[in-house]
């Protein structure tokens, strides 16, 4: 098995808040992943599969987690008709960037998010409640089931999938490994990625070191009346209400922050519920 590292690091989450990583490994085959889950399940220590760090919370100073950076070879392949098969690692943007020089429809309104494809199936990435997701151009999506020692393919119909969640959401024994899209040929007035981009600029905040959205349910305007409240170097997004900006190396502040909000939602009928991954 490869060396699982301890290390001192703020860059495995956007919100760049600095921990003591206990336990850490990085992946680039279904057999180096298999063995990093055998020793986990041997020691009774949970598993996170990391991504881009673009949605993911670390809620203590020290992480006994084994974290596993997915870094499995980053590939985008032609198959035919309009179909390209995009392993789990690669980022959004190199996906929509070969669509757009290669004039083809796709999920361009993700083109602000800094996630890997297998981040944002595992999150069913979209807009809005009701719109389109990620899911919309997909065809199937392939996956290894540590559990069961299987290499599955699912058609999209059989992924069940919610609001900001699917099948695989929070299931750390099941890799992602590939999606096979499927995209129609279409003609641009302008750039769709740059349009995306400027819309972000207008309407989203990257003032500070920030994982995007905070929760996916619940009363989101409470975030908006809190903006005022600074923890420290960290804060609500006046200009992105459900975003915290974090400029500390710290962890704390955001987990207060999101705290405060639960709280204020203990007497109302609906629940705070988070869209960003903790992972302790």
């Amino acid at each position: 098995m490869e060396k699982i590292q301890s290390f001192i690091d703020n860059n495995l989450s956007f919100y760049r808040t600095e921990h003591y990583f206990e336990r850490y490994g990085e992946f680039q085959s279904i057999e180096q992943f298999s063995e990093y889950c055998n020793w986990a399940k041997a020691n009774n220590v949970k598993v996170y599969i990391l991504g881009n760090g673009s949605n993911t919370l670390f809620v203590k100073k020290s992480i006994k987690t084994l974290i596993l950076k997915n870094n499995i070879p980053k590939s985008i392949n032609y198959l035919s008709g309009n179909r390209i098969e995009v392993s789990s690692s690669t980022l959004i943007i190199d996906l929509l960037k070969y669509c757009y020089d290669n004039s083809l429809s796709s999920f361009y309104f993700l083109t602000s998010v800094p996630a890997t494809i297998g981040g944002a199936l595992a999150m069913n990435a979209g807009g809005g409640k009701n719109s389109t997701t990620i899911y919309e151009f997909i065809e199937s999506v392939t996956f290894f089931d540590f559990e069961s020692n299987i290499i599955k393919t699912m058609g999209k119909e059989e992924i069940v999938k919610g609001h900001r969640e699917t099948i695989f959401t929070g299931i750390h024994s099941c890799l992602i490994l590939s999606a096979t899209f499927k995209f129609n040929q279409t003609n641009f007035d302008e750039n769709p990625i740059m349009k995306r981009l400027k819309w972000s600029k207008e309407f989203q905040d990257y003032s500070a070191p920030n994982c995007g959205s905070v929760f996916k349910d619940g009363y989101l305007r409470i975030p908006k009346y809190l903006s005022w409240l600074k923890i420290g170097k960290t804060s609500y997004s006046s200009k992105a209400p459900n975003w915290i900006l974090n400029k500390s190396s710290s962890h704390v502040p955001i987990v207060i922050l999101i705290n405060i909000v639960k709280l204020l939602h203990i007497v109302s009928p609906r629940k705070a519920i988070l869209e960003i991954i903790s992972v302790d």
